[in-house]
Formats: structure tokens, C-alpha cells, sequence
């Protein structure tokens, strides 16, 4: 057996993620490789720095669990304002149940140094890279998050399709408003070329609601100058494969070398652009800005998404950790 397994884990993790992101790197399980690596690493530092290392250990730990801290009091604060102002949606309640779980780990391990025991550490060892994995993997998910709710629309659009949300009554909600401005600036910029981009409005009916997403969208693009014969309602879809399948399937079948540009909330860019490279569908997606409030409760939810999407081969690697873990805890 090797003399340092955590490393050789770590290693072959790296190697694997530097391979999948060549391949694919659009594919989560690329980040997922890459945080594998990072949490064997930090496992081995801390099962042999301490003794060798303590000072480092020390600020190690620190860093960890001001971070840990941070994490789990955003949520849990946010979850809890949004609640309030929201009423209690399972999405909402989640956000602070997952910051409720951050806080919970760091007392026990508040708890471990008071009590001590050998059996209490090694399960905390297992319970403490699990947790950093996690909480890892969502920084990451995050930066991703920020990164492709930037994308810029391709320069020459000629068909923005915008991704249903929730209505407020018979109107769009703030969330979808605020994806029919971003469309209408799409619009606005090409304008100045001469050539007017065609609005393709997705959204069906949801059971609580009293009128289908396009139709209200649709109202509102009317309601801001835009002519009815440039706007097309798609009113069947009920997710954001089938906004993205019906769509594709009315512009195609009305205007062949389309260029389209989807356009959604920037938390639900990376997510619709997986989506639409399983489903197909070649476009390129945008973001709308998100209330700040708002937007770690929706990340946390894409998460959870984007984690559930490709839940078997990311369970499999996840698995992974496995090996680096029990090493650390019969080490310990």
C-alpha cells in the first residue's frame, strides 16, 4: 500500500479532471473530479501536519472554519428573509436547512474538543470531509454560476427566446420581467443594424396559475412597443427541456439558418445549456440579472438541479471519496 494514499487519490483525481475537461468541459463532473483531488489533498495535510506543522495546521483550520462559518449563516439568514417575504416555498426552506447542516457540522466539532474520544473523531473525520467536499463542489457550482451568467448574445441574433417563470397574477413576476428586458435590450442593440430580432416567448400554464407564461410575456412585450408580428408564443411547455425542444422546433420550422439566443436568469444559464446540449438543441444562452437576495437560494436550487441531472456518474465519482477517507480515519 502506498505511503501516502490521500495523495496518490489526489493525483489521479487531478489526471482524471484534467481529462474530462479536455473532453468535455462543459460537464460538471470535470469540477466534481477536480474538488476529489482538493479534498484528498486536504485530507492528507491535515492528518500529517498537525504533529509536524502546527502552526500551519492552525491557520489551516481557521480559514476552514471562518469560511464554513460565513457559508452557513448566509444561508441561513437568507432562507429565513425569504421565507418571511415569500411564504414558506421548499426551495426557501431548503436554503436554510442546508445552512442550518453547515452550523450543525461545526458544532460538533466544537463539541469533539470538549468531549474528545477516538470513536467521535474518526467519525468526524468522514463527517468533516464529506461537508467540505460539499461545500467545495457549491463554491465552485457558483463561480460557474457567475461566470456563464455573463455570456454576451451572439452578434448577429435573430431570434431571442425567452424562458418562462412564475407570474405575479396575470403579469410576469419580477424574475421573468426582469428576462424580457434583457430580451428587449438584445432587440434595442440590434436595431441599430436595421434588422429587428423576433421574440420567441416559452411558457405554458402551471397549475396555479390563471394564464400561460407566454401569453402574459407576450402582453408585456406588446405593453413596451414591440408589434405582435414579432412576437411568437410557445404555450405547451411545462419545463426547461420542453421550452428549449418547442422553441427549437417553431423556429426551425419558420426561419432555417436561424441564429437564437436564449435568454433566462443568469443562476439558470450553466443548467439550461447542459439541458440544451442533451436535448439537442444547438443555441446559445444569456442571463438576466437576479435580485442579490434572491440569488444564493436560487443557486442552491441549481445545484441541487444540476447534482440531480447527472446524478450517476456524479454519485459514482463522488463515491471516490471514499478511498481517501477511510484512509484518514483508520490513520486517525
Amino acid at each position: 500500500m502506498p505511503e501516502y494514499p490521500e495523495y496518490l487519490a489526489a493525483v489521479v483525481f487531478a489526471v482524471g479532471g484534467v481529462f474530462s475537461a479536455w473532453r468535455a468541459p462543459h460537464r460538471f463532473s470535470t469540477a466534481v473530479l477536480f474538488c476529489l483531488a482538493v479534498t484528498s489533498v486536504g485530507l492528507g495535510v491535515a492528518g500529517r501536519s498537525a504533529a509536524a506543522h502546527p502552526t500551519i495546521a492552525t491557520v489551516l483550520a481557521v480559514a476552514a472554519v471562518l469560511l464554513a462559518l460565513v457559508l452557513g449563516l448566509l444561508l441561513l439568514v437568507d432562507g429565513a428573509l425569504l421565507v418571511r417575504r415569500y411564504g414558506p416555498q421548499a426551495a426557501l426552506l431548503a436554503t436554510g436547512a442546508a445552512g442550518c447542516a453547515v452550523l450543525a457540522v461545526l458544532g460538533l466539532n466544537a463539541v469533539f474538543h470538549v468531549v474528545g474520544g477516538e470513536a467521535f473523531g474518526s467519525l468526524l473525520v468522514a463527517v468533516n470531509a464529506v461537508a467540505g467536499y460539499l461545500t467545495l463542489l457549491f463554491l465552485v457550482f457558483a463561480g460557474y454560476v457567475c461566470v456563464r451568467g455573463r455570456s454576451t448574445p451572439l452578434p448577429d441574433t435573430s431570434h431571442v427566446v425567452v424562458l418562462g417563470a412564475g407570474l405575479d397574477g396575470d403579469r410576469p413576476g419580477p424574475l421573468l420581467a426582469r428576462r424580457l428586458e434583457r430580451a428587449l435590450a438584445i432587440d434595442a442593440a440590434r436595431a441599430s443594424d436595421a434588422q429587428r430580432v423576433v421574440f420567441v416567448v416559452s411558457g405554458g400554464q402551471g397549475e396555479d396559475e390563471v394564464r400561460s407564461e407566454a401569453e402574459a410575456m407576450a402582453d408585456y412585450l406588446r405593453g413596451r412597443g414591440v408589434p405582435a408580428d414579432q412576437i411568437v408564443r410557445e404555450d405547451r411547455s411545462v419545463n426547461t427541456g420542453q421550452n428549449l425542444r418547442f422553441s427549437a422546433a417553431l423556429v426551425d420550422g419558420t426561419a432555417p439558418g436561424h441564429r437564437a439566443t436564449v435568454v433566462t436568469s443568469g443562476f439558470h444559464v450553466y443548467r439550461t445549456t447542459l439541458l440544451a446540449r442533451r436535448v439537442g438543441v444547438s443555441v446559445h444562452v444569456v442571463g438576466a440579472p437576479t435580485s442579490p437576495a434572491y440569488w444564493l437560494a436560487a443557486t442552491l436550487r441549481e445545484f441541487a438541479a444540476v447534482l440531480w441531472l447527472d446524478r450517476l456518474p456524479l454519485v459514482g465519482l463522488s463515491l471516490l471519496l471514499t478511498v481517501p477517507v477511510a484512509t484518514a480515519v483508520f490513520e486517525h
